[in-house]
């Protein structure tokens, strides 16, 4: 059906006519403007923040790396980042990021990724810590929750150590 149909345009007209508005529930009623909630635009920052992160680990791309996280740690992220990066072939992927808390300038998330060091595969569930810097959301923290290994060797306790929740990969 095509809308130059001289027969199909005026019955559709009718019927938008006669058809009640949908009512939009971010509606500003007085001037007719939609309303966008600032909470969920901020979530969506930090969800592609959290993606553009793991683009840049996976591109092996240090600078872009250093840079999605805060100031204050970006130069002990750079050292450690910089030897997983000339010792491994990375991948990281976000698979699901749920906005915990958002309060000014902080906000705290729980974030699933699958991280690939070589052929050792991790899927980790982490509490993430964000920080707003000159307008931009860093990573200030991550606490792992969970790590499930995908390859039995890297279950020896010489590939990995935890210490009161936190794990690093060695």
């Amino acid at each position: 059906m095509s809308l130059q149909n001289p027969t199909l345009f005026p019955a559709l007209f009718a019927a938008m006519l006669v058809l009640p508005a949908p009512r939009l529930p971010a509606a500003d009623i007085p001037s007719g403007r939609l309303r966008v909630d600032p909470t969920s635009m901020e979530a969506g920052d930090i969800r592609a923040h959290l993606n553009a992160t793991a683009k840049a680990a996976t591109a092996k791309d240090l600078d872009g790396f250093a840079d999605c996280f805060t100031k204050s740690s970006r130069a002990k992220i750079r050292k450690h980042a910089a030897f997983r990066f000339v010792q491994h072939t990375v991948s990281m992927d976000v698979l699901e990021t749920q906005v915990i808390r958002l309060a000014g300038n902080s906000c705290q998330a729980a974030v699933r990724y699958q991280l690939t060091l070589s052929d050792d595969s991790f899927d980790v569930v982490s509490l993430v810590a964000l920080k707003r810097e000159d307008g931009y959301w860093r990573i200030h923290a991550e606490k792992i929750q969970l790590i499930d290994h995908d390859s039995p060797r890297t279950c020896s306790p010489s590939r990995y150590a935890c210490v009161s929740g936190m794990c690093q990969l060695k």
